[in-house]
């Protein structure tokens, strides 16, 4: 039985993409450069962090700082610079961030499970995640969150998955976690024995593809997979 489900935050929760565009205008403004040039750095130095972390290469305990550092690298700036630019695109984000019917599928599973976020963080800390998840009102849903910067630990590292787990005391295979990212998502909650849910927007339905995995097109089709555990 799931006592806890898990979610990823950006992607499943909120759009990247709003954040993205939010972060790419403060630095072409801030930088006065224009805002390709500064897209094409911003995804370069996505794709480098997506692969250190794979590879579980970087320093777990300074996610955060290495990220921005490596960005602020990329555009030849001081790391100041991605530090106003990450505020203000904070600042500036409105409610087409919140996915749709993420807020709707959170209040169906509120009371009947323990909420999580388990989150990596990138260009920006936290506490800037927190703030949106407040804003629009999502924080409502969730009993508590977890993030890379605050535990130390990041997707698909087994204590990341397991923070959460160990603070409610409960066992993997009574937790479900749901993402977007297959390697740091699905298979990494699949690693210590999680039942998984990997949110691919071009499956053509929920369907079962591990003895404790799903593949589903939305946060919404979370409520198919728990009626059939």
């Amino acid at each position: 039985m799931v006592r806890l489900i898990s979610f990823d935050v950006w992607n499943t929760l909120l759009d990247i993409n709003v954040m993205i565009e939010n972060l790419v205008k403060a630095l072409s403004e801030l930088l006065n450069v224009p805002e390709e040039k500064v897209m094409e750095k911003i995804l370069e130095t996505r794709e480098e962090i997506k692969k250190i972390r794979k590879s579980k290469s970087g320093n777990p305990e300074k996610a955060l700082e290495e990220s921005q550092e490596l960005l602020a690298r990329a555009l030849g700036v001081d790391v100041e610079i991605v530090k106003r630019a990450a505020a203000k695109a904070t600042l500036n984000v409105d409610e087409r961030i919140v996915l749709p019917e993420v807020k709707e599928t959170l209040e169906k599973l509120h009371g009947k499970y323990i909420i999580t976020t388990t989150g990596n963080v990138m260009f920006w800390p936290s506490s800037y995640t927190r703030l949106i998840l407040e804003k629009f009102g999502l924080a409502n849903y969730i009993t508590k969150q977890f993030y890379s910067d605050e535990i130390k630990a990041y997707k698909p590292m087994k204590e990341a998955f397991l923070a959460p787990l160990n603070y409610f005391n409960v066992s993997p295979h009574e937790a479900l976690h749901i993402g977007d990212t297959k390697a740091e998502d699905f298979e990494g909650a699949l690693a210590v024995g999680m039942y998984a849910c990997w949110i691919n927007p071009e499956a053509e339905k929920v369907e079962k593809i591990h003895e404790r995995g799903f593949v589903v097109r939305s946060t919404k089709d979370l409520l198919e997979v728990l009626s059939q555990l």
